[in-house]
């Protein structure tokens, strides 16, 4: 089952990489490069999935993922933290913020497969 997935990294080698993984799976995916952006592309897109990093410039990933819950289609979302920060805190921040689930990078394709196999068809 396709979906609309939207990823958010500061970091072109790992949004690049995790899109091209996603494309192979035949999913539709929008990029954007920190927490702003993808509150904006998320506005147009209307994505199902939506993969954020925590650490980015000019919004961050915890700020992002509470903006997109206020949203009309938030609720809806599926919000997964992918970062590199893998502290009891870090995921405490990330529940409080929000998200449905938070993963350590890296991640491999299976697990990412397993993961948007929970969202809705």
């Amino acid at each position: 089952m396709t979906k609309r997935i939207l990823i958010a990294d500061d970091d072109d080698d790992a949004l690049t990489g995790l899109a091209h993984l996603l494309n192979g799976m035949g999913h539709e995916v929008a990029l954007a490069a920190n927490g702003a952006q993808a509150v904006k592309v998320a506005a147009q897109f209307a994505p199902e999935v939506v993969i954020l990093d925590l650490g980015m410039p000019i919004v961050d990933g915890l700020a992002a993922a509470r903006a997109l819950r206020d949203t009309p289609n938030g609720a809806a979302m599926l919000l997964v933290a992918l970062t590199g920060w893998g502290q009891p805190q870090h995921r405490e921040m990330t529940q409080e913020a929000g998200f449905d689930i938070h993963l350590v990078k890296p991640i491999s394709g299976d697990q990412l497969q397993f993961i948007l196999s929970m969202t809705q068809p």
